[in-house]
């Protein structure tokens, strides 16, 4: 990396830290010949360098501009123009007035700002007291100084000032005598000290002012006074020359485990040795008040002092608040075993208590004094969860106070910079609360920490931005809701979510807050013990917050719900194989200066993230934009084609083109993968509106091969080893050495060379990530006796800028020997494996070593006991003892030691010495025999401690191992604590038996042995500790082994209530406050806190009061009561109630309410309505009720002349099922309310005539029922059907009889003479009598004849006689008549039939000739001759002109003869089926003339 800085004059060294990078590569090192080597990565110390940022000396310097500007100035009370001002609120007419030491001067938009104010500052004897942008500034002046800016060239405008831009909008409106506690401020100068006095020869003070206006003024500290103003005198204050604004004295509120992991805290922390854990830093929390003994911050509160004016306390009184934020950033968990620890757990504590104890209201001297203090005593951040109350969006005069003090201490050059932090608010879309709107401080939304959606799920109640004038806010989120930390001892009403004794759950931005205080802990120690950068400026602890942040959920960065989104440090600190990461905050900037950094990216599929932030200039309340030094931030790819500005963001990463962002002290670029090549990061001072002539800024950067940590290989100690101690000549050996990155940076390629003396082993080459290991191994070959030196050298060419270069070198002094004798044995250690064992035998090997033959010998002494050098005189022999050895020949020799059996426990020592005679060198292998202890139990319990059951036996299970050298068994004991027996289930003499034995155990066997623990039988207290024992005796020594059995009482939860549940109260009125009472006895053996939960609960009731916890010690009872209250509408139902203990025992209890409805209905007959239009006011207002459909309509009116509403169903009530009805009626009816109710009524026929059937309407719901019951008149129907039930087709001249069915389908009994009438000569006759009586619903069948005299159709008419008040009385007949046919064709016809006959006795014969020759169809009669047949009776064929003549008796046409059925008793002649459609005589089953049946048909 290499960086270039431009600018007009340099005023300052500008002092960076830019190590350089050597090139890395990520190519297969195989294939380059690289040596692969096995490394592992492990944690190694650093030793921070306080002086290790580099001085890279003067930049190149080249002139620059600031952009173009428009010329205007946005003011929070609209728009100057050169015209003058454009207004954008109303006010008063007092503030309206303008001020004579005040002024608005615009300047020419092509002039640089910094240019223009410092040609206006020569002009005249003047103060800028803000900028406005983009080219106003708001200046200060006597009124004769004011006059001579009008000849500045760099001027283009000069306007007046109304008194109204310098006070709270809140004012801008308000009358009347009211009085308002307010903050009244004074001026700052250059150096942004706030004054008293103006300055400038305007004789004024805030001190006469407040004399003047202000009731009970004072103080908190130089240019502040508050005290209480009447809304009419603002005017008249705001006029004053000292004073600045104007504004509400600030109403702070707070804004109310899983955080570490959620943000990386637990992997940053085991990273670097140095332990990022807060050590060597001070936080500074303002907040309620500190619990400073509850234990989790023992020995690190470096400061507790209360900032509430008139309160001295530092107590956590009320919720414990305070307690809680501290012990997030900080608390180290002592109370709960580390489990709730915070995000620095070593850092040290100045605490700054802001709550009111009697009142439990939030004060302080404000945010400038409290940022002082704490900066003064030592604290280099500062974390608020608080803020203002109102003004959600708005940069208020706090906001101006904390971006004043943390841009004055960022000047790296003068301090050593403040990080600070504040909540953004609980108000959602309401707003981000001040101060957290300043630009400067990191202001920290919230997102799920626990359950579900955690990490990647807003807060739901996080304040959202943006800022009023545009800015991204928050910065960043961090956990936020159910966040556990430390519970304050002394607070009163400290309940959270989930609490215990030492530690609850509180959720809300005031969690975050803390937890991303901690991670910006971790960044600055980070930043001082790892890359050494000292006092890093606070715009760089914000910059590498934001260059690690996570985007949650789908990719949006930047937004106004997460800022730049989740805190991770994970990626904010850690470098990832060669993606790493760069950091600047040692550079600064004047008016229209550039840096240019250059990187080179090895490698593409990875993204690049810059982050550009800088300590604003602050702004002011007087202007609606904020920004005074607008930096740009630009990444230009390799190419210099294209351009990434910042900010320019779309779905969560950077897009080219795009307008710079005017608007934000905080640009990152965001590209998803960057190509190879050399990147170039530009910053340029683009407008410099503030009052400092450098703006410093600071730069992070995370991509591969970005890195500004310098890596440190050096070898470890002692990790020289060769594989044979005393090399031979000619002997080829592996030599290896340890080597380890101890620096912070990681390496590409790394070269080691080893050399024995002079001679070059070879040179091994590798890449080295922070805190990795690695082996590196070479052959080597001596061709000399007597001593040489190994030296070995990390980076020999100086290529690796490394953090230290004195531990690159090792060296190692090895004796090589000359030729002689080797003893070895594959297995140096015998151990006895039987007590009965009284010999031991090796395997040994002698070699010789050299190239030429010789005699060798071997010898060993006496065994020694190692721990206490007593010797034995034990026999020992070789299978031989003397050798002739050709060159490098082994040969194996036995040694074999008796000893007793068994011999006392220990190891033993043996030396054998070697011998080349012929050379006198000796070669010694050390043996050893190890003798253990012969009996050894082990006993295994399945737990620590053990529940068991004060009333009950307890099975248990043990495990005994014998661990001896043999065969053996032990014996087992149990030992009981008074009142229990422990008894062992099958090992005893008997069952019970507290003594047993295993029985033999072969080695390494085991026995589980079952023991029933039988207890007291007494109700102990849950959580008793009883203490029984298992002893283990050894029969082949006096060795026991014992194991303690702790037995744990369990909790027996017995509870009883009184009343039982699933009752009933009965009668309970719907507005009544219902009092339910229960007793419940605790028959277990523990104190029961239950809470209780309404599971379910009948509508209209709620419970008031609360539900309070109830506590039931053992053996004892305890009253509960609830009360109900109904809302006068309220239901029967069940109400279901649960007592439940934290650990899940409950018992649940239920009631059944019986509300008494509040409604009482009244019904009144309203209408009957009648198909025919008829209508009558009561129900028998009409002659009779109409029977059948469509049936009529009957009407009443339904009141509710009750106290509440009622919901009925609508019914009638009929008499049989023959009825139908349909009602249509109110679901709802409001007390008071009025409704009609309609049903639908169908009388059945079935209903007796003229009777008074009763129906009823019935209404009920709610245990409320109104009914009214009515009678009606059947209406008397007389009514009859008649039906022909055979053909009515007659033939002239025949008798024809018709069968017809009569019906009474009315309600009434009908009794009439049948009569019948027709055409002249027809006589019709009713046949079967000719009186009818018929009940309603019988039927009277009968027969009619009649003879038709001629061949026309004729009408019949049968009536009921004097039958005038019966419907359907009469009834026609169309009688179809077929005419009578002539001798001629009557005797063509018998002719017909004697032919068909003649021709059956003639099929007749020729079946009986078929048959008899044998089915010769030739043998039968020719056609010829029938044809002849037919002939000579006058049938054969002729030619017919208008058809046979012969009439079909059902359609009346000729039929076809030899086509057609003729009757066999009649001769009537048909159709056969299909002939004529309609037409089918089979089908009808009779004849219609004779009333044959159809079988006896024939072929006609």
């Amino acid at each position: 990396m290499t960086k270039r800085s431009v600018s007009l004059v340099m005023a300052v060294l500008l002092l960076s830290y830019i190590p350089i990078l050597e090139h890395s590569s990520n190519h297969d090192e195989t294939s380059r010949g690289v040596w692969v080597l096995d490394s592992d990565v492990e944690r190694i110390e650093i030793s921070p360098d306080p002086n290790s940022i580099q001085d890279l000396g003067a930049p190149t310097i080249y002139n620059g501009y600031e952009d173009i500007r428009s010329v205007r100035a946005d003011s929070a009370i609209g728009v100057y123009t050169e015209t003058g001002l454009l207004p954008g609120v109303a006010m008063t007419l007092e503030l309206a007035q303008t001020r004579s030491d005040l002024a608005v001067v615009l300047v020419d938009g092509k002039s640089g700002l910094w240019d223009a104010r410092q040609e206006i500052l020569d002009a005249a004897d003047i103060e800028i007291r803000s900028t406005i942008p983009p080219s106003g500034f708001l200046v200060q002046a006597a009124p004769d100084e004011l006059s001579k800016l009008t000849r500045v060239s760099v001027v283009k405008a000069v306007h007046d000032v109304p008194a109204g831009l310098l006070v709270h909008p809140v004012f801008w409106e308000a009358h009347g005598d009211e009085t308002i506690l307010v903050e009244v401020l004074g001026w700052k100068d250059s150096e942004l000290i706030r004054h008293s006095e103006p300055g400038l020869g305007l004789d004024d003070s805030l001190s006469i002012a407040a004399s003047l206006w202000l009731e009970e003024a004072w103080s908190p500290e130089r240019g502040r006074m508050w005290g209480e103003i009447s809304l009419e005198d603002v005017s008249q204050i705001v006029r004053h020359p000292s004073v600045a604004y104007v504004a509400p004295l600030p109403v702070l509120a707070f804004h109310n485990n899983e955080a570490r992991n959620h943000m990386g805290a637990n992997t940053v922390e085991n990273t670097f040795i140095t332990g990022l854990n807060g050590s060597g830093q001070k936080i500074a929390v303002g907040d309620s008040g500190l619990d400073n003994d509850h234990g989790d911050f023992t020995g690190r509160i470096a400061g507790l002092t209360s900032v509430t004016p008139g309160d001295s306390s530092t107590a956590d009184t009320h919720d414990g608040h305070g307690t809680h934020v501290a012990c997030t950033v900080l608390g180290d968990g002592y109370r709960s075993s580390g489990t709730y620890q915070g995000i620095a757990p070593e850092a040290q504590l100045y605490f700054q208590a802001m709550e009111d104890d009697d009142t439990g209201a939030l004060y302080s001297y404000g945010i400038n004094s409290m940022l002082n203090s704490a900066y003064n005593n030592g604290a280099r951040l500062h974390t608020d969860s608080w803020g203002a109350g109102s003004g959600a969006g708005s940069y208020s005069t706090q906001s101006e106070d904390a971006d004043d003090r943390i841009s004055t201490w960022d000047q790296y050059w003068s301090y050593q910079g403040m990080t600070v932090l504040f909540a953004a608010g609980n108000e959602r879309n309401e707003g981000v609360s001040p101060p957290g709107t300043a630009k400067n401080v990191i202001t920290i939304g919230a997102h799920v920490n626990r359950y579900n959606g955690a990490p990647d799920e807003m807060y739901y109640w996080s304040s959202r931005g943006p800022t009023d004038d545009g800015r991204i806010k928050p910065d960043l989120v961090a956990p936020g809701d159910y966040v556990r930390s430390c519970k304050s001892q002394e607070a009163e009403d400290a309940q959270g979510s989930w609490s215990n004794n030492w530690y609850l759950e509180y959720s809300g931005t005031s969690m975050s807050t803390p937890a991303a205080a901690g991670a910006a802990v971790l960044v600055r120690e980070y930043l001082m013990e790892v890359a050494g950068r000292q006092a890093p400026q606070s715009a760089l602890i914000k910059g590498l917050l934001i260059l690690g942040a996570k985007d949650m959920g789908s990719r949006d960065i930047p937004n106004n719900d997460e800022g730049w989104g989740r805190v991770n440090l994970v990626d904010s600190l850690i470098p990832d194989g060669d993606v790493g990461i760069f950091v600047d905050d040692r550079s600064r900037l004047s008016s229209g200066q550039v840096s240019d950094y250059t990187f080179d990216i090895t490698r593409s599929g990875e993204p690049l993230k810059v982050v550009l932030t800088w300590s604003d200039y602050p702004g002011s309340s007087s202007s609606s934009s904020q920004l005074r030094n607008d930096l740009d931030l630009e990444v230009i790819s390799p190419n210099g084609q294209i351009t990434y500005k910042g900010n320019a963001f779309i779905n969560g990463r950077s897009v080219t083109g795009g307008t710079k962002d005017s608007t934000n002290n905080v640009e990152v670029v965001l590209i998803d993968n960057a190509a190879t090549g050399t990147w170039t990061v530009r910053v340029r001072d683009a407008q410099h509106g503030g009052g400092r002539t450098w703006q410093p800024y600071a730069l992070a950067v995370r991509g591969v091969n970005v890195n500004d940590l310098s890596p440190d290989p050096a070898f470890v100690q002692n990790s020289f080893e060769i594989s044979s101690t005393i090399p031979q000549v000619g002997e080829e050996v592996d030599i290896s050495v340890l080597i380890q990155n101890q620096g912070a940076g990681s390496v590409a390629e790394l070269a080691v060379i080893a050399r024995a003396d002079n001679d070059l082993l070879g040179t091994r080459t590798l890449s080295m990530s922070p805190g990795e290991s690695a082996e590196l191994t070479w052959n080597w070959t001596p061709v000399q006796e007597g001593m040489v030196e190994f030296t070995f050298h990390i980076d020999p060419s100086d290529a690796v800028e490394e953090a230290s270069e004195s531990n690159n070198y090792m060296s190692q002094t090895v004796v090589v020997s000359a030729p002689g004798v080797r003893v070895t044995t594959e297995q140096d250690t015998m151990t006895l494996a039987d007590a009965t064992d009284s010999s031991t035998a090796w395997q040994l090997s002698l070699m010789n070593t050299a190239l030429f033959e010789t005699n060798a010998s071997i010898y060993v002494t006496d065994p020694v006991r190692v721990q206490d050098g007593v010797e034995f005189d034990w026999f020992t022999s070789f299978t031989s003892n003397t050798f002739n050895l050709d060159a490098a020949e082994t040969t194996t020799v036995g040694l074999t030691m008796v000893h007793p059996a068994p011999p006392p426990p220990g190891l033993y020592r043996m030396v054998v010495t070697g011998t080349d005679i012929e050379n006198d060198i000796d070669s010694e292998l050390m043996l050893y025999f190890e003798v253990p202890i012969l009996a050894e139990g082990d006993i295994v319990l399945p737990g620590e401690q053990f529940l068991v059951s004060p009333l009950e036996p307890t099975d248990l299970q043990i495990l005994v191992f014998n661990e001896g050298n043999g065969a053996q068994t032990y014996d087992v004991e149990l030992v009981s604590p008074a009142g229990w027996h422990l008894g062992l289930d099958t090992l005893g003499a008997f069952a019970g038996s507290s003594h047993g034995s295993t029985g033999t155990l072969a080695k390494d066997a085991g026995r589980a042995i079952d023991i029933t623990i039988n207890p007291p039988g007494a109700m102990i207290p849950a959580g008793s500790l009883f203490n029984a024992a298992v002893i283990v005796h050894s029969r082949v020594s006096s060795d026991s082994w014992s194991a303690d059995i702790p037995l744990i009482v369990k909790a027996i939860d017995q509870v009883s209530v009184t009343p039982s549940s699933d009752g009933i109260e009965h009668e309970i009125a719907p507005d009544a406050l219902l009092e339910i009472e229960l007793e419940f006895n605790n028959q277990g053996n523990r104190l029961i806190d239950f809470q209780p939960y309404v599971r379910s609960i009948p509508g209209g009731w709620t419970v008031t009061g609360g539900l309070n916890m109830v506590s039931i010690p053992a053996g004892e009872t305890a009253d509960w009561s609830v009360s109900l209250q109904g809302n006068g509408v309220a239901v029967s139902g069940d109400l279901e109630l649960r007592f439940a203990t934290e650990d899940g025992y409950y018992v649940d209890w239920n009631r059944t309410l019986d509300v008494l409805s509040g409604a009482m209905p009244t019904l009144v007959f309203h209408l009957v309505a009648l198909p025919d239009g008829t209508t009558a006011d009561y129900p028998l207002g009409v002659s009779a009720h109409p029977v059948g459909a469509p049936g009529f309509d009957l009407g009443w009116t339904v009141t509710n002349e009750g106290s509440t509403t009622w919901r009925p169903t609508t019914y009638m009530e009929v008499p049989n099922d023959d009825w139908s009805s349909t009602c249509a009626g109110p679901s709802t009816l409001s007390a008071g309310a009025t409704s009609t109710v309609w049903c639908t009524v169908v009388i059945p026929l079935s209903a007796e005539a003229a009777s008074e059937p009763i129906v009823t309407l019935v209404m009920e719901g709610e245990g409320v029922e109104v009914r009214d019951s009515i009678s009606l008149l059947v209406e008397s129907v007389a009514r009859v059907s008649w039906t022909v039930t055979n053909q009515q087709v007659a033939h002239e001249g025949y008798e024809t009889v018709l069968s017809l069915d009569l019906q009474n389908v009315g309600n009434s009994d009908i009794s009439h003479v049948l009569q019948a009438s027709g055409p002249d000569g027809w006589n019709p006759l009713i046949l079967d009598g000719v009186v009818v009586s018929l009940r309603p619903g019988e039927t009277r069948n009968f027969k009619l004849g009649f003879t038709p005299n001629t061949g026309e159709d004729g009408t019949l008419v049968v009536e009921l006689g004097d039958s005038d008040n019966v419907e359907d009385s009469t009834f026609v007949i169309e009688i179809d008549v077929l005419p009578a046919r002539t001798e001629e064709s009557m005797s063509t016809i018998k002719m017909a039939l004697f032919a068909i006959l003649i021709l059956a006795l003639a099929g007749g014969v020729g079946f009986l000739v078929y048959s008899r020759t044998v089915g010769n169809s030739a043998s039968l009669i020719k056609t010829e001759a029938l044809s002849k047949i037919a002939d000579s009776l006058g049938l054969g064929e002729k030619e017919v002109e208008d058809g046979s003549g012969i009439p079909c008796w059902i359609c009346s046409q000729d039929i076809v003869l030899g086509e057609a059925l003729a009757c066999s008793e009649c001769g009537a002649r048909y159709h056969k089926a299909g002939q004529v459609e309609g037409c089918d005589i089979v089908s009808m089953g009779h004849c219609l003339h004779c009333d044959a049946e159809s079988e006896g048909l024939l072929e006609a």
